[in-house]
C-alpha cells in the first residue's frame, strides 16, 4: 500500500470523507428527499426526479475493507483515517436518512439469549417401605 499510496500516513478523516463524497455521485441507490411523495417507501409505485446516491450498506463494507487494509499493512489503528470519528459519524447519518427516505428499520436485532433453564429438581428420596 505504501507504493500506491507514499504519503498515506498524512490523510486525515476529512479526506475520507471527500472520497465518500466523490463516490456518492456514481450511486445506483434512488434516495427520496423529504419534498417527495414517496419519501419513506420502500417500494415507490412510480419514477420520481429524486437522486441515486451510494448505498449506506456499499460505504460501510468499503470502509470497513480499507481500515482493515491499512492496519493489516503496517498501519496504526490510532492513526488510521478510515477509522477516525468524523467517518464514523458521517456513515451513520447516511444509514439514518437513508432508512427514514426508504421506509428500512436498520435497528440492531438483539440478540436473543439462550433460555435459562432451571437446574432439575433433585428427587425426593425413595420412601422405605
Amino acid at each position: 500500500m505504501k507504493k500506491l499510496f507514499p504519503n498515506f500516513a498524512q490523510r486525515s478523516g476529512a479526506h475520507v470523507l471527500e472520497f465518500l463524497w466523490y463516490l456518492d455521485q456514481f450511486g445506483k441507490t434512488k434516495i427520496h428527499t423529504q419534498l417527495c411523495p414517496f419519501f419513506g417507501h420502500p417500494n415507490p409505485p412510480a419514477p420520481c426526479p429524486c437522486p441515486l446516491r451510494q448505498a449506506w450498506g456499499s460505504l460501510d463494507a468499503l470502509i470497513d475493507s480499507l481500515r482493515a487494509a491499512y492496519e493489516e499493512n503496517g498501519g496504526k489503528p490510532e492513526t488510521n483515517p478510515f477509522g477516525a470519528r468524523a467517518v464514523r459519524l458521517y456513515l451513520r447519518e447516511v444509514r439514518g436518512s437513508q432508512s427514514k427516505a426508504r421506509g428500512i428499520n436498520y435497528e440492531k436485532k438483539k440478540r436473543k439469549r439462550p433460555s435459562q433453564q432451571q437446574p432439575p429438581q433433585p428427587s425426593p428420596p425413595p420412601n422405605p417401605i
